[in-house]
């Protein structure tokens, strides 16, 4: 059962995007008084690129190992769960 857990959260990892532990970590941020900031205009909207050929292969290819992954975690279960019905026999 505890590798199980592990497997499960071995998946969850590696299925995380790269930045998410570091976004949960912002810096304090020290405002100043009203009077003292400064009268800049807002930042306009950042446009991300478009996906690439290779983020698509990536992403693929990360889908494939996720499912290989659950599908050997099954495997494993199973044989656990029939070789714990053949010891109680």
């Amino acid at each position: 059962m505890v590798r199980a857990v592990v497997a499960c959260a071995l998946v969850v990892l590696f299925f995380l995007p790269v930045g998410a532990a570091n976004a949960a970590v912002q810096p304090h941020v020290q405002l100043a008084p009203f009077a003292q900031q400064t009268a800049t205009a807002p930042a306009g909207p950042t446009i991300e690129t478009p996906p690439t050929e290779q983020d698509a292969a990536n992403s693929r290819q990360r889908l494939v190992i996720g499912v290989i992954a659950v599908v050997l975690l099954g495997i494993v279960i199973l044989g656990h769960r029939a070789r714990a019905k053949r010891k109680a026999k």
